[in-house]
Order: structure tokens, then sequence, then C-alpha cells
């Protein structure tokens, strides 16, 4: 069995990813030597260089050469240069999923955190409960901290923390001492049939967790991992969870709860994070505090000081007139729907939503959904599509979006770009209320443009 000590030279191919370069800079306090590429130029590079990590714009095969590992992530083709130099030199090749395999068995137990929503948070939340309490971790969380903070952290072997991504199955990869589910909702049709597949998948990831090992999952779910042979505890608002919130008040956009723990108030809770879903994640990283033995009161003196991962209603800033610019990550309609929720309890203005779709096929077999999402919003302005892997289909793109949401809501926009959407908030928008910008891909480059000019 290869483990990651076999290798002195690591090539990252993708290495901008938030997860791959987490992981290249994990390999170069391992002592390796490390290089990776990326298609697209970014200060992610310079960042990278500037940690040890020989990172380049484009390919450069002759890189290759010298490496004994090469990693790579899904979204890259065959036919990539680097890759098929690789593979025809019979470098060890493996997927980014693969060589997590590796990370987890550098460490005597692994915390998984799946989920459609709220996986990089709930991580990130776990990290800060787990750093604050000593636990000697490696953190691989998948989104940028707040103020440049690296999204890694090495303080030990103890324990790997990390997102399990359901994305062609990748968290298949990894065995768990403790797993969570926080939620389980149809996307990536690119890769899952149907609802069914998505929940085999879920299940599958459920049996991965080593005998003695504890499943966390959101009671809404539950019923999914009714054969699954491991122990389970339950997490939600309603009666019967065995980490329950109660008595949920709301001020200033923070929610504080009670915490009942298998029906006994075990305190009151304050997350700094926005938004009532969060207080989902809080119970989850809890739990999982608790199944690590670590103290949940201290855990919670963590999570009032946790301020939030980047691009999860994150504020870029405030207009001379008032309005707030928050741009968040939200690119399935549950999560645009959360996303305006919480952006409603916020403000009595105006909420103006500009959205960047995601991917052209969770586009079209999501169409209707996504139209549906926009229900709160005042305003909505629909940009391009951010293509990421994909090519253009019929029905998927952007303007698919917009035809279908205008029959719904007449005040709606499609827009050709970010510098025009940059002009129309500059220009319309300069008064109290919120400015959303949702999408996975590039839209909060439109807040650049009007902060950075």
């Amino acid at each position: 069995m290869l483990e990651l000590t076999d290798f002195h030279n690591v090539h990252f191919i993708g290495v901008c990813g938030v997860s791959m370069k987490a992981l290249a800079l994990l390999c170069v306090k391992e002592g390796m030597t490390v290089s990776g590429s990326d298609k697209a130029d970014s200060p992610i590079l310079e960042t990278l260089c500037r940690n040890g990590v020989y990172a380049y714009c484009g390919s450069d095969p002759s890189v290759v050469e010298k490496a004994s590992l090469v990693v790579y992530t899904a979204c890259i083709p065959q036919g990539d240069p680097e890759l098929s130099r690789a593979k025809e030199l019979r470098k060890t090749v493996m997927e980014r999923k693969a060589f997590l395999a590796l990370v987890e068995r550098l460490c005597k137990r692994t915390v998984a955190v799946s989920g459609t929503h709220g996986k990089t948070t709930t991580t990130a939340m776990i990290s800060r409960i787990m750093g604050a309490q000593g636990v000697r971790f490696i953190g691989h969380i998948g989104g940028d901290l707040p103020g440049g903070e690296i999204s890694l952290t090495d303080t030990g072997r103890d324990v790997f923390l990390t997102e399990a991504c359901e994305y062609k199955r990748s968290f298949l990869s990894l065995s768990p001492d403790v797993a969570v589910v926080l939620n389980v909702k149809f996307d990536h049709p690119d890769c899952y049939r149907d609802m069914f597949e998505l929940e085999d998948a879920f299940r599958a990831f459920a049996r991965n967790v080593k005998e003695g090992g504890l499943l966390v999952v959101d009671c809404n779910v539950k019923e999914l991992f009714d054969d699954v042979a491991v122990r389970k505890v339950t997490f939600g608002f309603n009666a019967g969870c065995d980490y329950r919130a109660d008595d949920v008040s709301y001020e200033n956009g923070i929610y504080s709860f009670s915490l009942y723990r298998y029906g006994t108030f075990a305190g009151r809770y304050t997350t700094r994070v926005y938004g009532k879903h969060n207080v989902l994640n809080a119970l989850a990283a809890l739990a999982v505090a608790d199944g690590l033995g670590l103290d949940t009161a201290y855990a919670g003196r963590a999570l009032a000081d946790f301020s939030g991962v980047s691009r999860r209603f994150e504020c870029r800033g405030m207009l001379d007139g008032g309005a707030r610019i928050i741009s968040d990550y939200a690119h399935h309609p549950d999560e645009i729907a959360a996303a305006i929720n919480t952006a409603r309890v916020m403000t009595k203005g105006d909420i103006t939503v500009f959205f960047e779709p995601h991917t052209f096929s969770r586009t079209k077999s999501m169409i209707n959904e996504f139209a549906d999402s926009f229900y709160w919003a005042d305003e909505v302005v629909i940009l391009p599509t951010y293509a990421a892997r994909e090519k253009s289909i019929e029905g998927g793109s952007a303007y698919d979006l917009y035809m279908r949401l205008k029959k719904k809501k007449p005040e709606c926009l499609y827009m050709d770009g970010y510098g025009a959407a940059a002009d129309y908030i500059r220009t319309r928008l300069d008064k109290n209320g919120m400015i959303l910008l949702l999408g996975a891909g590039g839209i909060d480059t439109v807040a650049d443009m009007i902060f950075k000019g």
C-alpha cells in the first residue's frame, strides 16, 4: 500500500484550487519538493511560491519529468499535456481523492464532513473547536478563510479533518472514524443520473465509517442510513434529535440557541456566522466535538469566536448610500434561497441578486428550482454561465434561466459580464439595502471592480 512518505517530489495539476493548494502546502511541510501548475494566472500562484511551491501558469511537461508523484483534480482533461507526459513516463499518477487517502493514513483518526451544502463552514467550525482545545490535527478546508489565512492547519497527526465531497464520488476514498452528513440534496447531474444514485453514494460513504466509529447525520435524512451498521447521532430542530437547537433567537444577524443533548439542556450557544442554516452546522460541529471527547462548553466559546469562511455571506463593503455588497458561493437553488432569506431578515431595504450560474448541466436539470429560488428577491440579474469543466448544452445556458425566470419575476435582467454588473451597481443601486453576488465562479470579481477600481 502506497504511503505519502514514499514520495519526495510531488507535482499538482490544477494547483490553484482551494483544496489542491492546501495539499501542496502540506507536502511542503512534509519536507517534499513541490511544484504545481494551473491554467489560469492567479495571485494564488505567488502565494504558493512564497511558501515553497514552484507554481506557474500554463503547462510545462518538463517539470513533470522530475516528479515522483503527479496529482490532478477531477476537472483536468485526460489529454492535459502534463498529465499525458506523466502517464507516458509511467509516473505514479492519482486524482486528488486518492491523494486524500494518502494524507488520511498519516493520522490516527479521520473526521470527514459531507453534505450537499455547508461542508466548508462546518469543517472550519470543527477546525476552530479542535484548535482551541489543543488537538493535534491536519485540517483540510475547502474554502479560503478571511484575512488571507491559509485553509490548512497542521499541528500534528492525531486527527485528519477534511471535507468529503460527493462530486464523482470522491468521498468514497476515505475511511473516516467520524463521518458527518449535513444534508442530501440533488446536485452534480453531470455524474449522478438521479436522486437515487446520489443517495446510494452517500450510503456508501456512511458504510466506509470504521468499525466502532460514528455517523453524525441531520435528522431529516437519517432514514437513508437505517441499514448502515454504525453508531449514529442526529442533529436538528425537531423533537427527538440527539443534538437539538431550541429557543432560537436572532439579533443583528447573529443567531443564538439552547442546545439539548439527548434531551437534557447543555447550554446556550451563539454563532457569529449569518443565517439560521448555520445553527444546523454548529449542531453538527458540536456533535463531532462530543464524539471526539472534547468539551462541548469550551467548544461553544470557540464557535462564538468563529467569523466564517470567505464567500459565505461575506460582506465585501458598503456603498456610499448604505447598500451592503455580500458575496456568497451559493450555486444551488437551496443555497440561493438560504442566502436571500438571510438577507431578508437582515435588511428592510431592497435585495438585488446578481447570479452567475455554475455549469450548464446543473442549470438545465434544475432550471425550475433555480427560477423558484429567487422568490424573495426584489430584483434579479443573471450573468453568463461559469462553464467550469463543461461545454454549452441546449436548454442549460444562463439566458435560458433568464427567460424562465422572467415569466415569474418581470423585474429580472440579463447582463453580459462582470463589468456591466459593476456599472449597474455603481449607477443604479447606491441606496440602502443588500446586493448579493451569488455563484461558485468568478462573480466575486464584481466586488473587486467596485472597491478596488
